[in-house]
């Protein structure tokens, strides 16, 4: 029994360590899809006050943590004679790209790392019966880039749709997109 005490207690403390070691990451606007800017938006100048939740919007390129993301198109699918969403919902397939800026390597986790809510707060899955093209999973090399697509399925009335990205996967840093509903 105590053992097992002591094995648990090693354990939370090893999480709790693990936790506190990673870096904050704020992301910026690298560019607009149509116009050079470096510029960000939001951002509230007064150091004493917490700064806005910036969001972004599609085709901005985002600088966060060891990432660079940018969010490149929408779409959705209604299925096809196989594979078809729930009566009432229809599947909406993000198109996006992640580079690493890094000197090292890094991980990419669409389950991880990404997470579409929408206006009412409701958080949905990734939808694997979709039809996409390419993956965000895997190792990606310094100065790679990755394109793939996300699906997630959602209520055809579904909107004020964002895609959250997480850079870090112990939540201390993440990227909100706008997207087009």
């Amino acid at each position: 029994m105590l053992k097992r005490l002591a094995v648990i207690i090693s354990m939370l403390l090893v999480f709790v360590i693990v936790a506190g070691c990673g870096e904050t990451a704020t992301p910026e606007k690298v560019s607009d899809a149509g116009a050079a800017t470096n510029q960000t938006e939001g951002v509230k100048k007064d150091e004493e006050k917490a700064p806005a939740v910036e969001t972004f919007k599609i085709g901005d390129v985002i600088s966060i943590g060891d990432y660079v993301l940018t969010v490149n198109s929408t779409r959705t699918s209604n299925g096809n004679d196989f594979l078809k969403p729930d009566e009432g919902n229809t599947w909406y397939i993000i198109d996006a790209t992640v580079e690493n800026k890094s000197d090292k390597p890094v991980n990419v986790s669409s389950l991880l790392m990404f997470t579409l809510s929408d206006g009412e707060g409701y958080s949905y899955d990734q939808a694997f019966g979709a039809d996409t093209k390419g993956s965000l999973d895997g190792e990606l090399a310094p100065g790679r880039k990755m394109r793939g697509e996300l699906a997630y399925e959602i209520p055809e009335s579904a909107g004020g749709l964002e895609l959250i990205f997480d850079a870090d996967v112990w939540g201390s840093g993440q990227a909100i997109v706008k997207l087009d509903r």
